[in-house]
């Protein structure tokens, strides 16, 4: 039987997320200043004039300044932040409305060791006169002998010989919007994302997971025409097989860059009306010991009246080892490089037992787990199994040569420690948000990944989305491992419409494990409630639900699903990987490693002809 008081519950608590706005009390002497007054004007460089009001702001405790309404823009930067909110408190920027336009690899606004912020009232954007962020390409010629493609770059009048770029990924010629049934994905070199423990066994395991084509241009390419390259291809019968004349593709030309609005070690931090059109990196990433974030009316998409193909060349909203407590709601977010919206915590996977109370942590960099003396760190096991061991930090020593990092704990190590041992930082707790209200339209990857405890997800749209809508997920492999398992999570009258264009987790609405073991008997996402949403036009499933217990899924409604066959080969980001794990898949809603689940008063139909 299921447990749905929890749900009534977890309600009544999130009602209760409250973000403060600055203070409104007046402080002695001058309470708000103007950005003219410090030289910003649109004829200039504004980063020297913008930061030297931000210094008087800070040095003599301000709490407004107000930007006059204009085009500003922003062509140097010698520091980490064109815009350092940095060390504020009870403080107000007001762009009424001006545009800000940036040109150099470096955050836009940053937001760090503050309270109490409101940032409102901006656009924020990159000069794509200067640098395009993203090329597409269409396929004009496939050599007879496989040896090479060309494609013609319709956007651009002049495209340099030495055109740079990191992934190439499926466009939709038609719609101008990414992701297409049939395209592939693939980075053009070998994919160098990869974190290697030196355990050959364990790095082949780990590696097995990262479903990602590479290696498939060589290091060679030629102009053959004023907007167009020739490709030369590593695998000539691959070429011949997988691409065709009239094929549509992205070249992204910068990944992850730059942090656009990063948020760290802040309390209380509100976005309201801010839009970004365009970024080298991710837009609005949250990071370390922040709680209270309030993002409202504010978007991530491309600019009208301009031919652009990307916003933010990686997500548009990242939050991981934080506090939690947030809220995200009448956003609208759109043609990223990679999720929406992913929220999470870190963890690592490798162990080597050095004594009683001593461990190596394999493949862990400090900026991912941030382990610290004095933080609680839980083992698990390598199914995710609780070991029943969580203990105090006393030493940490990270060995960023070797991508290890040697850790001593207060309380003495179990004496077996299985090598796949998964290690969680219980300092940072992502969880305690709420997502409504938001449009999540034409973007690669996901619309929003959900890997953190305490959420209610409810009355948004989610719209042609290259992967799933909505993707529930913890897990290992040897790019990133992300993740401590999802408690307590409502799902609520979403409407989800032609999603998961590439079938990249063969559901729309997907939960599951990556482990390389494969999936875990264990119950990592626990008390889930899916009611009352619509799921129209998907590829495969409407919904896999793995690995969980008491998930309540009930008056959903279901229209033309299961479409393409479930054992075809168009798995993650290509078409030719089989199915993860070698799985069968089966139905519209499907459970897998699951107990005390319950499924009921849910509307399946179909309006397609078969």
């Amino acid at each position: 039987m299921s447990n749905t008081h929890i749900f009534d519950e977890l309600e009544k608590r999130l009602q209760n997320l409250a973000v403060l706005l600055p203070s409104a009390q007046e402080k002695d002497g001058l309470s708000e200043v103007n950005a003219a007054d410090f030289g910003v004007s649109e004829e200039v460089d504004n980063t020297k004039p913008f930061q030297e009001a931000l210094a008087y702001c800070r040095e003599n405790g301000i709490r407004k300044l107000i930007v006059p309404k204009g085009v500003y823009h922003f062509r140097s930067c010698e520091g980490e932040s064109h815009l350092p909110l940095d060390d504020m408190e009870d403080f107000v920027f007001d762009g009424q409305g001006s545009e800000f336009i940036f040109e150099t690899v470096a955050s836009y606004i940053s937001v760090k060791k503050s309270r109490r912020i409101l940032v409102k009232n901006l656009v924020l954007d990159w000069n794509w006169e200067k640098t395009p962020l993203a090329s597409i390409g269409t396929v004009t010629d496939v050599a007879s002998d496989g040896s090479y493609i060309e494609c013609v770059f319709p956007e651009r009048e002049d495209v340099p010989e030495d055109m740079r770029f990191s992934i190439v990924g499926p466009f939709d010629p038609k719609r101008y919007t990414p992701g297409c049934a049939g395209g592939i994905e693939f980075r053009p070199y070998y994919n160098d994302h990869v974190k290697k423990s030196g355990d050959e066994e364990s790095d082949k395991k780990m590696q097995a997971l990262v479903r990602e084509l590479s290696n498939v241009f060589l290091q060679k390419q030629e102009k053959t025409g004023p907007s167009a390259l020739r490709f030369y291809t590593v695998d000539p019968q691959f070429t011949k097989t997988h691409f065709h004349r009239g094929d549509c593709f992205r070249f992204r030309h910068y990944e992850y860059d730059i942090l656009t609005v990063p948020i760290e070690d802040s309390k209380d931090v509100t976005l309201d009306h801010i839009t970004i059109y365009s970024s080298p990196g991710s837009g609005f990433v949250g990071n370390g010991d922040i709680s209270g974030l309030h993002f409202t009316h504010c978007r991530v998409t491309v600019r009208p009246g301009c031919v652009r193909n990307i916003s933010t060349a990686t997500d548009c909203l990242h939050i991981c080892n934080s506090q939690g407590g947030f809220i995200i709601e009448d956003c609208e977010f759109g043609y990223a490089g990679d999720d929406c919206i992913n929220i999470h915590d870190n963890s690592s996977m490798g162990v080597q037992r050095i004594d009683s109370h001593t461990l190596l942590a394999l493949r862990v960099t400090k900026e991912a787990v941030l382990f610290e003396k004095g933080y609680p760190v839980e083992l698990r096991m390598p199914d995710l199994s609780p070991m029943g061991f969580t203990s105090v930090l006393t030493d940490v020593s990270y060995r960023p040569e070797s991508r290890t990092c040697l850790l001593t704990f207060a309380d003495e190590l179990p004496k077996e420690l299985p090598a796949d041992t998964v290690l969680w930082n219980q300092r940072f707790q992502t969880q305690n948000y709420i997502i409504r209200r938001c449009r999540f339209t034409n973007n690669r990857a996901r619309g929003v990944l959900l890997q953190g405890s305490n959420g209610l997800v409810e009355d948004n749209i989610f719209e042609n989305i290259q992967g799933a809508a909505i993707q529930i997920e913890t897990g290992c492999e040897s790019r990133w491992s992300e993740g401590h398992g999802v408690q307590n999570l409502i799902l609520r009258r979403n409407v989800i419409r032609h999603c998961d264009l590439n079938a990249w987790q063969m559901a729309v609405l997907y939960m599951g494990v990556y482990l390389p073991d494969g999936r875990t008997h264990a119950s990592v996402f626990e008390n889930i409630l899916i009611e009352e949403n619509s799921f129209i036009d998907c590829p495969r499933l409407a919904m896999y639900l793995s690995s969980c217990k008491n998930v309540v899924v009930r008056r959903n409604v279901i229209i033309n699903a299961g479409q393409l066959p479930l054992e075809a080969h168009t798995y993650g980001s290509s078409t030719m990987e089989a199915p993860i794990y070698g799985e069968t898949y089966r139905g519209i809603i499907q459970f897998e490693k699951a107990r005390d689940c319950t499924e009921e008063n849910n509307t399946i139909l179909s309006t397609i002809l078969e």
